[in-house]
């Protein structure tokens, strides 16, 4: 498995960026790779960014993180994510570091589903540097939550467990065919 971290445009200058952001990093005229399966979609965005400040910040935030997992990461297989992935990579957008932002979301979906641990981080190629900086912790609980409602849990407790199970479980039913007994 490959190790991944996550940080913002601004505190990320080397080559080892991946956008996930929607608008793959235009605004700030990142020219690297892309991985744009994992950008939110504007459906739902629009209706968190157009609730700020109109209902409670919890619920907002509870709204985005239900939303993401349905219409994104739900629909997207964790290992062949991860596959896709460079070791070493970092995964980018824009808001800072202890801000609510989706790579968080994305860090922690492949820390409950694979036990990938991940950091936010700052990282200059000038100095030759890479620092470990804080992130909403939160925001694991609350993905959890909504995975742990929105997933087939089977008799598990485990988000990875019940990963490694109902994968198995695809991979290997058995094909029935048509056989005339008569």
């Amino acid at each position: 498995m490959c190790r991944i971290r996550t940080s913002n445009y601004k505190n990320c200058r080397t080559e080892n960026g991946i956008s996930i952001s929607g608008d793959r990093g235009k605004l700030v005229n990142f020219e690297g790779n892309c991985l744009p399966s994992l950008a939110p979609k504007m459906s739902f965005w629009r209706v968190w960014h157009d609730n700020i400040g109109k209902i409670s910040e919890e619920e907002n935030t509870r709204y985005y993180v239900e939303q993401y997992y349905k219409e994104v990461l739900s629909k997207l297989d964790p290992e062949e994510m991860l596959e896709k992935i460079p070791d070493g990579s970092i995964l980018l957008c824009y808001e800072e570091p202890t801000e609510f932002c989706h790579r968080h979301l994305v860090a922690f979906w492949f820390e409950l589903f694979l036990e990938v641990t991940s950091s936010e981080v700052y990282e200059n190629p000038v100095r030759e540097t890479t620092r470990k900086l804080e992130r909403p912790e939160y925001l694991k609980d609350i993905l959890e939550e909504v995975i742990k409602e929105n997933y087939d849990m089977g008799e598990y407790s485990s988000i990875k467990e019940a990963y490694h199970h109902n994968k198995h479980k695809k991979e290997y039913q058995p094909v029935l065919k048509n056989i005339d007994l008569n």
